[in-house]
C-alpha cells in the first residue's frame, strides 16, 4: 500500500509539472524555407497545386514508404484534399484552401488526435526561376505544449520542408530537362472557322469509344466528296457536366468552309476572334492536365472564355510511340 501511495504521489506531481510547463511554455510552432527552381513560376506552381505529385517528392512519404494515401474526389486547386495513414506517420488530412494561380496557396493539414495546422506557399519569379517558400504555423494545445520545452519540433519540421524543396526542385528541373518537347500557351486568332462532324451526348466513360467509332466516319464521307481538311482530328466540347457525367461532343473534322453532308453529319460555325491555344505534349490520359492550365491561365489573366472546347489531336500515334511527343492543341475561344 505504500508502494502505491507513493506511486499515486509522483504521478500526480508529474501531472502538477506538466500543467505548470504547460502554462510556461510556447504555444505556437511557426516556420518557413525557400529555394529557388529553375523552372517557370506557373509549372512550379501546377505541380504544387497538384496533390498526385505529392508522394513523388514529400519528405514523410520517404520517412515513412508504407504510408497509404487515398485522393479524394478533387486533386488539383482550391478544393482539392487526400487523407493519408501509416505506421511512422499516423493519419490525416491535408486540404488545399486556396489557390491563387502561379502566385500562392494555403493548405491546411489534420493530424487526427493532435490538432492541425496552416500551411501556406507563395511562388514568385526571379533571375533564376521561381523563388518559392514554404511554411508552417500550428499551435500545440495546452498542456501538451509543455514538450516544446524539451523538443525543438520547429526545426525537426524546417528540416522536413527543407528536404522536401529539396526534392520538389530535383523533380522539376530533371522533368525541365528531359521535357521535349515544351508546353506552350498563346493568346492568337481563332485557327479555325468550321468543324465538321458526328454530334452526340455522350457518358465521359465513353468519349474515346464515341469518338472511334465516330471520326472514320467523318474522314470516308470528306474523302468520298473531295472536301479537304483544314485541320487534324478534333474533339469539340460544347457542354461538360461533372453532375452527370456527360458532354455533349462532336468527333470532328476542321473544313474551310461550311459544308452539307447530309444524313448523321452537322457542320458548327466556331466563334470569331481571339482565342487560348495550348500546345500540349503528352499522353491523351493527361488531357486533364492541359485543360487545368488553361484554367489556371484564364484566372491569372482574367479572361473570359466561351464554348466549345476544341481538342485537336495533331499527332498521330501510329506514327509516333513516344506518348510525350504527342502535340494535343488545346483551343478556348475567348468571349468578345
Amino acid at each position: 500500500m505504500k508502494a502505491l501511495k507513493i506511486t499515486g504521489i509522483v504521478i500526480g506531481a508529474l501531472i502538477v509539472l506538466v500543467l505548470l510547463l504547460g502554462a510556461i511554455a510556447p504555444n505556437e510552432m511557426k516556420t518557413a524555407k525557400s529555394i529557388t527552381i529553375d523552372a517557370p513560376v506557373e509549372q512550379v506552381f501546377n505541380t504544387v497545386n497538384d496533390l498526385k505529385t505529392w508522394e513523388s517528392w514529400s519528405p514523410w512519404k520517404e520517412m515513412d514508404p508504407g504510408m497509404q494515401v487515398t485522393m479524394g474526389e478533387k486533386s488539383v486547386g482550391e478544393g482539392a484534399y487526400y487523407t493519408w495513414t501509416g505506421d511512422e506517420s499516423g493519419s490525416g488530412k491535408m486540404t488545399i484552401l486556396e489557390s491563387e494561380p502561379s502566385s500562392r496557396l494555403l493548405v491546411d493539414v489534420e493530424f487526427d488526435g493532435m490538432g492541425g495546422a496552416k500551411a501556406p506557399w507563395t511562388f514568385a519569379g526571379s533571375p533564376e526561376g521561381t523563388y518559392v517558400t514554404w511554411g508552417f504555423d500550428s499551435k500545440m494545445p495546452y498542456p501538451m505544449n509543455a514538450m516544446l520545452l524539451f523538443m525543438d519540433m520547429t526545426e525537426a519540421i524546417g528540416n522536413d520542408f527543407e528536404r522536401g524543396l529539396n526534392k520538389l526542385k530535383t523533380k522539376i528541373e530533371s522533368e525541365k530537362r528531359s521535357a521535349t518537347p515544351k508546353q506552350t500557351i498563346i493568346e492568337g486568332d481563332m485557327p479555325y472557322s468550321y468543324m465538321v462532324g458526328i454530334r452526340g451526348t455522350v457518358k465521359m466513360s465513353e468519349i474515346q469509344q464515341f469518338y472511334k467509332d465516330n471520326l472514320g466516319k467523318v474522314y470516308n464521307e470528306l474523302s468520298a466528296k473531295k472536301i479537304s481538311m483544314a485541320g487534324q482530328p478534333c474533339g469539340v466540347y460544347f457542354s461538360w457536366d461533372e453532375q452527370n457525367q456527360t458532354a455533349e461532343m462532336m468527333a470532328a473534322i476542321p473544313v474551310a468552309k461550311e459544308v452539307d453532308l447530309g444524313g448523321e453529319f452537322e457542320t458548327v460555325a466556331l466563334p470569331d476572334g481571339q482565342a487560348i491555344i495550348l500546345n500540349f505534349y503528352g499522353n491523351y490520359d493527361q488531357m486533364d492536365r492541359a485543360h487545368n492550365i488553361i484554367d489556371n491561365y484564364v484566372l491569372l489573366k482574367k479572361l473570359e472564355t466561351e464554348m466549345p472546347v476544341i481538342e485537336e489531336y495533331v499527332t498521330d500515334p501510329t506514327n509516333e510511340p513516344d506518348p510525350s511527343r504527342w502535340l494535343t492543341k488545346v483551343i478556348y475561344p475567348i468571349k468578345s
